[in-house]
């Protein structure tokens, strides 16, 4: 998280963080009128008036799982297209007589999308579109193979 952000969630009154927590219930008729938080540690829940909800859920790329040998930034976000040519080996590892196309991985015809792509907006609608966009190189790809 930006540290513009954190420190604009510190100094606002109306903010709660409540670590360890998790969302177990919305409540309302037509609109959201309140929530329960549950602590998943001690197990206690708290119901407050909310007339919205903004969920956080981080900003590290969760990529660890990834056991194909993807090219990853120093903070583990994957990279793509004209970035893998920052990578020394890429050009030795890449076989094919194209460039990889724009979110295309270090593997031909495996893409990455959204926030956890290096060089990512980190906006729900900016993934829309890359996958939107990924789609279409796909069938691309699919059509040389």
């Amino acid at each position: 998280m930006s540290r513009y952000l954190i420190d604009q969630i510190n100094i606002t009154n109306n903010i709660s963080i409540m670590a360890n927590s998790v969302v177990a219930e919305g409540i309302g008729k037509n609109r959201l009128e309140c929530i329960t938080i549950k602590n998943i540690e001690t197990g206690e829940q708290k119901t407050s008036e909310a007339g919205a909800l903004f969920i956080f859920i981080g900003a590290r790329p969760v990529t660890d799982w990834i056991k194909l040998n993807i090219y990853k930034d120093s903070k583990g976000f994957i990279e793509t297209g004209r970035d893998l040519f920052k990578s020394e080996n890429f050009k030795k590892t890449w076989k094919l007589d194209r460039d990889p196309y724009p979110l295309e991985t270090c593997i031909p015809g495996i893409f990455s999308v959204g926030d956890v792509r290096a060089g990512a907006m980190n906006r729900v609608a900016s993934a829309v579109g890359e996958g939107a966009m990924a789609i279409k190189l796909v069938h691309e790809y699919l059509a040389e193979v």
